[in-house]
C-alpha cells in the first residue's frame, strides 16, 4: 500500500509504495510532482531510485505536454520472457555451460553491433518484420526532425542486441521445474539519440519562450511540431525494442534447440512487455500522457515480467489495476546505490567471495573491468556493478506493491549472461 507525500503545492502529492527513499530521489519527485502541468499526483514505485531528471520508478502524468528525460534514453526498455518445454534436470552442468557459450556467441552485448555477416543473416531471415517496422512508422520520415540519416541501416546494424549496464539475458526455471528463458533490452543507440535530440530541442524552445519551469525539466506541448515528432519517434522506438527483443529470443530458441537437438523442445508464445515510454490514457475522467520511467503498465489483467537481479528470483505478475498507480506497477528490485560507488566498495577479496557466494548455482559470464568514460580508460577495478548485493530484495518489493499485482509465477535463474 502507497503513504501519501505532501509538496509545497497543497494541490500536488506524491504516492510513494517505496521504503527508504533516497532523500536526492525523493527531492526529485517532489519537484516533479509541483510543475503546473502534473496532473493530481506523481506515482513512486517500490523500486524508486535516483535518477536523471525523474527517479527510476516513477509515474508521471501530465496535461498538454511531454517530457522526453521523464521517459529516458533507453526508450522501450523492457522484458521478455519465454516458457520452454524443458525440465531442470535436462541442464547438467556442461550443458549450463555449453549454452552459456552458444548465447555470448549469439547475441552482441555491451557497445556492440552486428557485423556485417550478422547483419545480412538478419536481413534475410527477419527482413519481412524490419520493412514493417518502417512501413508501420513511415511517418519517421516525414518529421522535420531528421535526427537519422540511415535509419535502416541503424536498425540492421542494432536489432538482436542485448546493450549493456542492467541489461541481461538468463535461462531459469519455475515452481514445477519447467526452464524459462528471459531478457532484458531496449531500443539501444537509437533510444538513446531520439531522447537526447528532443531533449536539447525542449531545453532550447523552452527559454525561448522564457518557461518559469524549472530548468532541468525540458518539455514539449503535445500540440506543437516537436512535441508531435517526438511522439513519432518515440513510438517507433517502441516498436523497434519489442522487435529487438524478439529476434535476440529467436537466436535463444535457435541455441537451445541445437543444445538439445537429439530431443524435442518446444516454445510458449514470448510475453513481452516495456517500461520506459509515455502513453495517451485516461485517468480519473482526463486524459493525460501518462509517463513510465523504469515502471510497468500492470492493467487488470495485464501479464508483466518484474525481474531481480543475476542471483535472485524474478517474476511473473498478473495486473490489478490500480488506479492510484495509474494502472503501473515495478519494472524490478531497484539498486541500494549509484554503480560507481558500489565498485568501490564491493573491489575486495571479501566483498568479492560475498558476490561468488550468493551466486552459487549460477553459471554466469565473468566480471569485466570497470571503464570511465570520461577518462576513457579503465579504472583497474572489476565492475561488478550488477551482482545481486547492489539491489533491494526483490521478494520485499514484491510485498510492497500487493495492491498493484499479483504473482503468477516465481522464476529463478541457473544461467545469467551479462550486457
Amino acid at each position: 500500500m502507497h503513504i501519501v507525500i505532501l509538496t509545497n503545492k497543497p494541490n500536488k502529492v506524491i504516492y510513494n509504495w517505496a521504503t527508504n527513499v533516497e532523500e536526492n530521489a525523493l527531492n526529485q519527485a517532489k519537484l516533479l510532482a509541483e510543475q503546473p502541468f502534473t496532473f493530481r499526483h506523481i506515482a513512486l514505485m517500490p523500486d524508486c531510485h535516483l535518477g536523471a531528471v525523474a527517479p527510476i520508478g516513477t509515474v508521471w502524468s501530465t496535461k498538454g505536454v511531454v517530457i522526453p528525460s521523464a521517459v529516458g534514453v533507453d526508450i522501450s526498455c523492457g522484458m521478455c520472457a519465454m516458457k520452454t518445454s524443458l525440465k531442470v534436470s535436462d541442464l547438467t552442468e556442461a550443458k549450463k555451460e555449453e549454452l552459456l557459450h552458444s548465447l555470448e556467441r549469439s547475441i552482441p552485448v555491451g557497445f556492440q553491433h552486428n557485423d556485417e555477416r550478422r547483419q545480412a543473416e538478419l536481413l534475410q531471415k527477419y527482413g519481412d518484420k524490419i520493412e514493417y517496422l518502417f512501413e508501420k512508422n513511415k511517418n519517421v520520415f516525414n518529421a522535420q526532425t531528421q535526427i537519422f540519416k540511415d535509419l535502416k541501416s541503424d536498425v540492421v546494424s542494432q536489432v538482436g542486441s542485448l546493450g549493456g549496464g542492467n541489461h541481461f539475458l538468463e535461462i531459469q526455471y519455475d515452481q514445477d521445474d519447467n526452464i524459462w528463458a528471459m531478457l532484458h533490452s531496449g531500443s539501444r543507440n537509437i533510444g538513446l539519440k531520439i531522447c537526447d535530440t528532443f531533449d536539447d530541442i525542449a531545453g532550447e524552445l523552452n527559454k525561448k519562450f522564457y518557461s518559469q519551469v524549472d530548468d532541468k525539466i525540458h518539455f514539449l506541448p503535445t500540440n506543437s511540431i516537436e512535441g508531435k515528432e517526438y511522439l513519432i519517434y518515440m513510438n517507433f522506438a517502441v516498436d523497434f525494442a519489442f522487435l529487438n527483443r524478439q529476434t535476440m529470443m529467436r537466436y535463444v530458441e535457435k541455441d537451445i534447440s541445437f543444445a538439445f537437438k537429439y530431443m524435442q523442445v518446444d516454445f510458449e508464445p514470448t510475453i513481452n512487455i516495456s517500461h520506459n515510454f509515455a502513453s495517451l490514457e485516461n485517468h480519473f475522467g482526463e486524459q493525460v500522457i501518462v509517463h513510465r520511467k523504469g515502471a510497468t503498465l500492470a492493467r487488470k489483467d495485464t501479464i508483466g515480467i518484474i525481474p531481480g537481479s543475476c542471483g535472485t528470483s524474478s517474476y511473473i505478475t498478473l495486473g490489478k489495476g490500480n488506479p492510484d498507480s495509474y494502472n503501473s506497477s515495478s519494472h524490478g528490485s531497484g539498486r541500494v546505490c549509484g554503480r560507481k560507488d558500489f565498485n568501490r566498495k564491493y573491489n575486495t577479496p571479501e566483498k568479492m567471495k560475498e558476490i561468488e557466494d550468493s551466486l552459487k548455482g549460477v553459471v554466469h559470464t565473468k566480471f569485466g573491468k570497470e571503464h570511465s568514460f570520461k577518462k576513457n580508460k579503465e579504472t583497474g577495478l572489476l565492475d561488478v556493478s550488477e551482482a545481486p548485493q547492489a539491489y533491494k530484495p526483490i521478494d520485499e518489493i514484491l510485498a510492497n506493491q500487493s495492491d498493484l499485482v499479483s504473482v503468477l509465477t516465481r522464476l529463478t535463474p541457473i544461467i545469467n549472461m551479462k550486457g
